[in-house]
């Protein structure tokens, strides 16, 4: 019973590790596969170690444990790196615990066996589950085979030997068994809950971004209407210059899909003029654009800013104001989007209502709340807000670097 007992803390180890970095840290350290693979070598060579301290004592002279598990997920999963610091783990581990019998039958193990286990590495990777399971059993029961032969050869064959290694050859294949299914079966979980976050992320982005043409839609005619009657040549001027920018512009088949600066500062320029047409002398507008930044962003970013810098900062007053327009490198990598005017500015109170979901339903309109959820969901962090009331408000966010590749062959 004691050596079962061994067995099962040694089991509950490695399970407490191994399942640990799985679910835990697995999915925050995806995207950074270095720091992914450092912390799960280190894991699992606490693995190892605990096992090596807490092993089944059969005879006061053999002693058991199963350290191959560690030792076979961190070099299957992790690479020929890590399979090398396992390695190194165990007999440094194992020369502090004594060189003797049992030191040498180790070495010699690893020595044979650790390389079939790393020529498999690749093919391990490329296998579809079952072939994974399959092929770590095999390579556990290789790892096995040496042991009893090394042990053999060093301790000399017995009934009592080979029965105890009939014996720990079974509990090791089913240990490893256990092992790869269920890390198989937590990395598919995880991949599945990935791809419905990403699905979900994308039906937002898609809903959000479908309040946006309404509602600009909305505005724009309403604008356009105000000059049918005193200027009707241009109302319809303007009638046809938003028809052509809804033709060009918003042609969005795909959730995903991204714009470039040129297109949405020619939406940007669509709406100015219908709005200019309509406040005159009143509305002013300055741009400064950094030349050469040829990179995707996503479509209808700066045009709810620009709308809401007129409705509720500048033409609330009978003097109106200006709206500076501003994209320029941040860094060698980040660009940043400011929209600013000299308007009314905001209070305390209006900041706060910004970020209410139903600030719309208030009156302060969709277009920053919309625009600072589709920002975050796509880049983590959202618009920033700065204002003072009567002096103005500045909006603005970052959107990293990503350039437009050239198409053709």
């Amino acid at each position: 019973m004691n050596i079962v007992k061994d067995f099962l803390l040694q089991l509950a180890l490695i399970a407490t590790l191994v399942f640990t970095f799985q679910t835990l840290l697995g999915a925050k350290h995806e995207r950074r596969w270095r720091s992914s693979n450092i912390l799960q070598a280190v894991l699992l060579a606490i693995a190892i170690v605990l096992c090596m301290s807490f092993p089944a004592y059969v005879t006061s002279k053999i002693r058991l444990d199963i350290r191959i598990v560690p030792l076979l997920l961190g070099t299957l999963y992790g690479g020929w790196k890590t399979g090398l610091f396992l390695t190194v783990t165990i007999i440094i581990y194992r020369i502090y615990l004594g060189v003797d019998l049992g030191f040498y039958t180790t070495a010699i193990t690893l020595v044979v066996s650790m390389p079939a286990i790393l020529m498999c590495q690749n093919s391990f990777l490329k296998a579809t589950k079952k072939k994974r399971i399959r092929l770590a059993l095999l390579l556990s029961m290789f790892y096995c085979l040496m042991g009893v032969t090394s042990g053999s050869l060093i301790r000399g064959i017995s009934i009592q030997f080979l029965l105890i290694n009939g014996i720990y050859v079974c509990m090791t294949a089913t240990t490893v068994w256990l092992f790869i299914s269920l890390n198989e079966t937590i990395k598919e979980i995880l991949l599945e809950n990935q791809q419905l976050q990403t699905t979900a992320k994308d039906a937002e982005i898609s809903f959000l971004r479908s309040q946006i043409k309404p509602h600009f839609l909305y505005n724009s005619l309403n604008s356009i209407a105000a000059l049918c009657i005193d200027e009707p040549q241009k109302a319809e001027a303007l009638t046809l210059d938003l028809s052509q920018y809804m033709k060009s512009s918003f042609n969005f088949k795909q959730m995903d899909a991204l714009t470039t600066i040129d297109n949405e500062l020619e939406l940007v320029k669509t709406y100015l003029n219908i709005e200019k047409a309509r406040f005159g002398a009143r509305l002013n507008v300055a741009y400064d654009v950094d030349t050469h930044l040829d990179m995707w962003i996503p479509p209808l970013v700066l045009q709810p800013l620009v709308e809401n810098s007129i409705k509720h900062g500048l033409m609330t007053t009978l003097r109106g104001g200006t709206v500076n327009i501003s994209i320029k490198k941040e860094t060698d990598s980040v660009v940043r989007f400011v929209v600013e005017d000299n308007g009314i500015g905001m209070t305390a109170t209006g900041m706060r209502e910004i970020w209410n979901p139903n600030g719309k339903k208030q009156g302060t309109g969709i277009g920053l709340w919309n625009l600072n959820q589709r920002i975050k969901l796509l880049y983590g962090q959202g618009i920033r807000i700065e204002s003072m009331e009567g002096r103005g408000t500045k909006v603005y966010f970052d959107i990293p670097i990503r350039p437009i590749m050239p198409s053709g062959g």
